[in-house]
């Protein structure tokens, strides 16, 4: 495939080695100085110091020609504009878009573009190792971000009933799964002790 990366810091060089290494064709845009330093010296792609949202850059790199562009330089904004650009000078729609704050990535998913964000996979990531969870996910409500947490049984929870385990932290216990994996909604009406087998629901506001 042909690929162009805008960014070479270590995400956009490691992008580039690796897929260069898989005998994809690599075009990089990033500052001179990262170019040297962060490609492989067997580098066979072609690299491109540059502005990243400038239109004759681009060309420069071969995005006429590109199957995907990934942008992933350390600018949110700059990875918004150059992605902007491409789809509507270059009617190219297979951008990938890095974007560090979660709340613009919403913003921009919801606009149909293809964004991942880091810091949202890193908060899934420390959430399952406090939790311990079989299962996390994010859902966006609006202009807020919730995440689900299911978690199973756990030492401390020994002889305590669901509404002793309600809160943790700020984590809310909103239900657990039943043995046909379908949710039951805890309230105190169904109060009861926490069994071993059971798969708890936490929920929490992220934004």
């Amino acid at each position: 495939m042909n690929i162009l990366i805008i960014g070479c810091g270590q995400l956009g060089a490691r992008l580039a080695n690796v897929l260069d290494s898989q005998d994809h064709n690599i075009s990089v845009i990033g500052h001179e100085q990262a170019l040297i330093d962060n490609l492989d010296e067997n580098f066979s792609g072609l690299s491109i110091p540059g502005n990243p949202i400038d239109i004759d850059t681009m060309k420069s790199a071969g995005v006429e020609g590109c199957d995907y562009v990934i942008c992933v330089t350390e600018n949110d904004n700059a990875n918004i504009m150059a992605a902007q650009i491409i789809k509507n000078t270059f009617k190219i729609d297979n951008i990938l878009v890095r974007i560090l704050d979660p709340v613009k990535c919403r913003v921009y998913t919801q606009m149909n573009m293809s964004t991942i964000s880091p810091t949202s996979l890193a908060f899934e990531s420390i959430c399952s190792k406090i939790f311990h969870s079989c299962n996390n996910k994010i859902v966006d409500c609006g202009k807020s971000s919730v995440t689900l947490t299911t978690t199973s049984y756990e030492k401390w929870m020994r002889n305590k009933k669901l509404s002793e385990i309600e809160f943790v932290a700020k984590y809310k216990l909103i239900g657990f799964l039943d043995e046909n994996d379908k949710l039951v909604m805890f309230n105190h009406k169904n109060d009861r002790k926490v069994e071993k087998t059971d798969r708890l629901v936490y929920t929490s506001i992220v934004n």
